[in-house]
């Protein structure tokens, strides 16, 4: 089998729909993560950094906050090279927490706090963690089931009040042996020890784990790669203006997502960071409100829960300018939703993969938009469609084929993979392992994962997009798709005190989905069965529904 077309040698169409504003290439400076937050606090120092608990700081404060911390994370012996676990609530000890290490030049190993103990177990492992930072729950379960690291940190997320006048907070034991202590006796000691030189670019500076059932793997992104994402997303709003923007983040920022179109991208346009820890969907509405955010990345699964619940059709929504939806299929109708309510604002689906950091396609924000398509290859990005048994061969327009995607933002590889790393990244280029179709205008859309889409009466259905139109229905929590036999099948969860009949859930696909992407069935289960990495365990389900 030939290896990937050169990226050079091939065409770039969708060039010519990239709107005024958005660079086709960009020059990227070679710098670490910490630089971002020194040109802010250099060029914007009294500009809000952060408004999170409560409390709002500026640059030169979360700088300053930043440095404090890496010192004595340093005098406990971390540095260059240290692989840490942190595992953070969306509070303002998360992004200072994220920045002091990578100052030290430390690996982030970003987990959810709530992450299932066989999932953190096999993390910990694979990732031969050197210190954890984290929840009390989090370093609770890494004591009973793994074993504390040499260094953890134990954060309860009220480290800093949002009064100026000193609080002790009740202390919390993290026991275990080792050099354990909780963030608020750190901030109470010396902060004196020197810190390293920021490292170059191509270091290391997260292991991000994803799982393809239960196959589970840490990407390798380096400095380089996260910075270089930033840029791209900073970019593809070309009227985003530094020092005025004020970014939402409701999204934990452990998910790549939110971690690099939220806070780098906003560090690199000197944005206020308004961080938010698990919102309803009402206290999400009024915290726009008061806040008055203009860029918002999340997931459509939050906007729709956003525009569902009754208080939120009360608030004022208009501030926000530009929401970038990633990570599922973003329903049209859900968009056109979205810019009605908030009079007005662009809602444009991304989408990305882990070993892209995560940002690699977008629809223009400006400019024409075709919805239902993923869009264009970002500022620097070559895409291609190729046969998947074949990956020199370039398939034609329209053709549904493997993605390939080559730009700065594509990983090193997997951690200690080294030929599931070669299968991968080849000559530069990401197998995605995902299907996908490109049009002669070089609009991308996305068919879905090699494993998981099917083929009726000729066409590829993905289960994704069935299950993201279930899920715009008011009554449902959470859907999952499958095949039985030449079946479609549908499992929803209701929401509380929500009422499912499959009738009407079939013929609310009928309204969404081409006919051959309609359901034959949907049924209502108590929950979905998941592998042990949280995501939907579809060979469960389909055994579950083959006999109902």
């Amino acid at each position: 089998m030939a290896g990937p077309p050169d990226p050079a040698s091939l065409e770039r169409p969708w060039l010519e729909a990239y709107p005024p504003g958005v660079p086709p290439t960009y020059r990227l400076p070679a710098v670490a993560l910490p630089r971002l937050l020194d040109d802010a606090a250099r060029d914007f120092p009294s500009t809000p950094a952060l408004i999170a608990d409560g409390a709002t700081i500026d640059f030169v404060t979360l700088r300053e906050r930043v440095e404090a911390v890496a010192s004595r994370l340093a005098g406990r012996g971390l540095g260059v090279g240290s692989r840490v676990l942190v595992g953070l609530h969306n509070s303002a000890a998360a992004p200072v927490l994220l920045l002091a290490l990578w100052r030290l030049g430390a690996v982030v190993i970003p987990v959810s706090p709530a992450l299932p103990a066989e999932r953190l177990r096999a993390v910990a492992e694979d990732a031969r963690v050197d210190a954890a930072v984290g929840a009390p729950r989090l370093l609770h379960e890494l004591r009973q089931h793994v074993a504390l690291p040499p260094v953890a940190v134990c954060v309860t997320g009220g480290e800093w009040p949002a009064r100026t006048r000193r609080i002790r907070l009740p202390r919390r034991p993290v026991r275990g042996g080792g050099d354990h202590v909780t963030l608020a006796d750190l901030l109470l000691e010396d902060a004196s020890t020197p810190l390293p030189p920021v490292v170059a670019a191509d270091a290391e500076a997260a292991y991000v784990y994803r799982a393809r059932g239960e196959d589970l793997r840490g990407v390798v992104l380096s400095h380089a790669n996260l910075v270089a994402n930033a840029f791209q997303a900073r970019l593809w709003v070309p009227d985003v203006q530094a020092g005025r923007e004020r970014v939402l983040v409701a999204d934990p920022l452990h998910e790549v997502l939110p971690l690099t179109l939220g806070l780098l991208a906003g560090l690199l346009s000197a944005a206020t960071l308004v961080l938010v820890d698990r919102p309803e969907p009402g206290e999400l509405a009024r915290i726009i409100e008061r806040e008055k955010p203009t860029l918002f990345p999340t997931v459509p699964a939050r906007l729709h829960a956003l525009l569902a619940d009754r208080d939120a059709v009360r608030r004022d929504l208009t501030s926000l300018r530009v929401c970038v939806a990633g990570g599922a299929p973003l329903d049209p109708g859900l968009a056109a939703e979205v810019e009605r309510r908030t009079g007005g604002a662009r809602v444009r689906e991304g989408y990305g993969l882990a070993e892209a950091a995560p940002l690699t396609h977008a629809q223009p924000v400006y400019g024409r938009a075709t919805f239902g398509t993923i869009g264009l290859p970002v500022t620097g990005t070559v895409a291609v469609v190729v046969d998947p048994d074949d990956l020199g061969r370039v398939l034609p327009p329209d053709t549904p084929g493997m993605l390939l995607v080559h730009g700065p933002q594509v990983a090193q590889g997997y951690l200690d993979r080294d030929e599931l790393s070669r299968a991968t990244f080849v000559d530069g280029w990401l197998v995605t392992g995902d299907l996908a179709t490109v049009d002669a205008d070089g609009v991308f859309t996305h068919v879905g994962r090699v494993e998981e889409v099917v083929k009726r009466e000729g066409q590829f259905v993905s289960p994704r997009h069935v299950e993201a139109a279930l899920s715009r229905h008011p009554a449902v929590a959470r859907a999952g798709v499958v095949t039985v036999g030449d079946l479609l099948f549908g499992a929803v969860v209701p929401r509380r005190r929500g009422r499912v009949h499959s009738d009407a859930m079939v013929e609310h696909c009928r309204n969404l989905l081409d006919p051959v992407a309609v359901p034959d069935r949907v049924i209502a289960v108590d929950r979905l069965p998941e592998t042990s990495a949280g995501d939907l365990d579809r060979d469960e389900l389909r055994r579950q529904l083959a006999g109902r």
